[in-house]
């Protein structure tokens, strides 16, 4: 079934409209007052049955989340942000620490990529409110990118610069463009930050370059 609108920016989908596939990070909010969000993962999908949702970090012990609870659900798939309300059906330690929840039937989804990225390694620099935090780029595409970075670079809303030391048809260049930080959170492992962006402004030139590094990524 395709999406259906239910604003100009949110949507009606499935996720399988949407690609929602384990591995992906969650943010979790239990619906009583005073709780605060979890950092959470993806385990897997029971299609018509539910999502196993298990705590972020191999060192995790514990989800939070007890049976019966009602929660509200927040992931990013790499083209869409996406949200529902589920019901925790059944929490478990063994094999491993997850909790099933309620499998949603639809959820609210937004585009912020119009395409998948490329996976790539080209080391970056970041610019932001006067800090230059320098980092790894993850994926590519001609539309933003995703980096990893060891501090925060800037909260989601601001604008920062980034700059891509890249290499085309042998040649070192350095991209430099101006990105809206769209969504920041923790690596599963370690303190490593991941921020996604989306471009703006980008130049003709530049944009040709993006597309090269795209089809070329760095090997890693």
């Amino acid at each position: 079934m395709s999406p259906t609108p239910a604003s100009p920016d949110v949507v009606k989908a499935s996720l399988k409209d949407i690609q929602v596939r384990p591995g992906i990070a969650l943010q979790v909010r239990r619906l009583v007052e005073g709780a605060s969000k979890t950092e959470a993962q993806l385990l897997g999908v029971v299609e018509r049955r539910g999502l196993m949702v298990g705590p972020q970090g191999p060192e995790g012990e514990d989800t939070g989340l007890r049976a019966g609870e009602v929660c509200i659900v927040r992931g990013f798939t790499g083209q869409h942000e996406f949200s529902f309300i589920g019901k925790v059906l059944q929490t478990y330690t063994q094999p491993f620490v997850y909790a099933l929840l309620t499998y949603p039937e639809q959820v609210d989804a937004r585009q912020v990529r119009q395409s998948m990225r490329t996976r790539t390694s080209w080391p970056v620099t970041a610019l932001a409110s006067g800090q230059t935090v320098p980092g790894q780029l993850v994926d590519l595409s001609p539309q933003g990118a995703m980096i990893r970075t060891a501090a925060a670079v800037a909260p989601v809303g601001h604008y920062i610069q980034l700059q891509i030391h890249a290499s085309v048809e042998g040649q070192p260049t350095t991209l430099q463009l101006r990105a809206l930080v769209c969504h920041s959170g923790q690596a599963a492992e370690g303190a490593d930050r991941f921020t996604g962006m989306a471009f703006e402004g980008v130049s003709p030139q530049d944009r040709l370059v993006l597309h090269y590094l795209t089809k070329t990524p760095a090997p890693g």
